[in-house]
Parts: C-alpha cells; structure tokens; sequence
C-alpha cells in the first residue's frame, strides 16, 4: 500500500478558510478541493484545538539497526574482504557488536554505504541467455558436441 504525502499547510490552510467562510458546507468544501469530508472535519478540529491546521513536524521515524561505528565496521570489513557474503557480515556484525541484524537488515546497510552486490569479479559470469531461463546450449545440443 502506498503512503500518500501530508497535504501543504498552504492547502489546509484554503481549505479551513473556505470552511469558516460559513457559505459551503464540509461535503461542498471537501468536493471542491477533492478530498474526504473527514479531511475538512479532522482540519477544522486540529485549527479550533490548537489554533493552526498547519501539519505536526515529522516526528523522526524508527531508529536505525546499526549505529555509525557497527556501519564503520561493516563498511571496513567489505573493503577488506569484498567477497564476504551478507550471512558473513551479519555473523562478524553480531560478534563484534553484539547486536542481531537479518539479512534484508545488512542488505539496506550495504546500499545506504554504497557498496556494490557484485562482490568478486573472479566470480564467471552467468551462462544463462538473457531473457530464458535455460542456460546457453540446451542438454542435447551439448550432449551433440561430444561426440
């Protein structure tokens, strides 16, 4: 499900003001700016009980799995062995830090730090074609060229 934005203070503040003109009602102002009759009712609540229908400021969000010295050390620990695996860091995070992260958790880490996913360029590249799901040459093409 989508999270829609907090409409402007500007927007809410129209919207309260055509409200308490008294010449439109919570329906007709709600039709007339195309939002719920419940959105002119919880913005004429908010501007009678505190004065302003103006948003309340973000209040921060959830706190962050890691804190700047385990992000360090992650950061580090690719720099230093870039093929380690997101179970191998999760297990050195947990016992250097003593602190438990899962792997979606170490994954958004390593973007937020701008590491690559591709750890080794020894790594072959993929024999699968672009597009199919069978690798390059099928099982009896294959078989064919033995012989």
């Amino acid at each position: 499900m989508r999270s829609m934005k907090p409409y402007s203070n500007d927007l809410r503040s129209k919207m309260v003001a055509v409200y308490e003109s008294t010449e439109y009602s919570q329906r007709a102002v709600a039709a007339l700016f195309g939002v719920s009759p419940a959105t002119v009712r919880n913005l004429g609540r908010r501007k009678r009980e505190t004065g302003s229908a103006d948003a309340f400021p973000h209040s921060g969000g959830k706190a962050p799995a890691l804190n700047d010295k385990a992000r360090a050390f992650v950061h580090a620990a690719v720099k230093q062995t870039n093929d380690l695996t997101l179970e191998e860091l999760v297990g050195r995070v947990g016992r250097r830090h003593r602190k438990k992260v899962s792997l979606s958790t170490m994954c958004r880490v390593l973007q937020a730090l701008g590491v690559p996913r591709k750890k080794s360029r020894s790594t072959p590249p993929s024999e699968t074609l672009p597009g199919s799901s069978a690798p390059a040459g099928s099982t009896s093409e294959r078989a064919e060229s033995w012989r």
